[in-house]
């Protein structure tokens, strides 16, 4: 039996990510190693949603994976967004994993965008 791929997830916190992230969890081929999430400064919410990091932390305790959370500026412009994330990349991309997974409702444009970010540090992108 092979070893299953770690992979990261990032996480929204909203219902699309979590089906995503069920999919996921039922695939054997994939481990995912931690979820990684946004989370805008001063406002202590998740950046995509809204929802509080209180309830952030509580999600991922009950889920039962490590968060790694990447911190934002309010009204965050997109190099300081795509620096902080690439530093958060490169902490898993150096512990082995090289597959992202995303639970955004298909958009070809951000799809596109996440995968030419990701290319760039040698990682892919997963849409489950």
């Amino acid at each position: 039996m092979a070893i299953p791929e770690p992979i990261l997830f990032c996480w929204s916190g909203g219902k699309d990510s979590a089906l995503a992230l069920y999919t996921l969890l039922q695939q054997q081929q994939f481990r995912v190693a931690a979820l990684l999430t946004t989370v805008t400064e001063l406002y202590d919410r998740i950046s995509m949603h809204g929802v509080r990091r209180e309830l952030l932390l509580q999600q991922a305790d009950s889920i039962g994976l490590p968060l790694h959370e990447v911190l934002i500026p309010p009204q965050c412009v997109n190099p300081i967004y795509e620096a902080r994330m690439e530093q958060a990349l490169r902490v898993f991309y150096d512990r082995g994993v090289r597959k992202v997974a995303f639970g955004d409702i298909f958009l070809e444009d951000l799809r596109a965008y996440r995968e030419t970010n990701l290319a760039r540090i040698g990682m892919t992108a997963l849409f489950p």
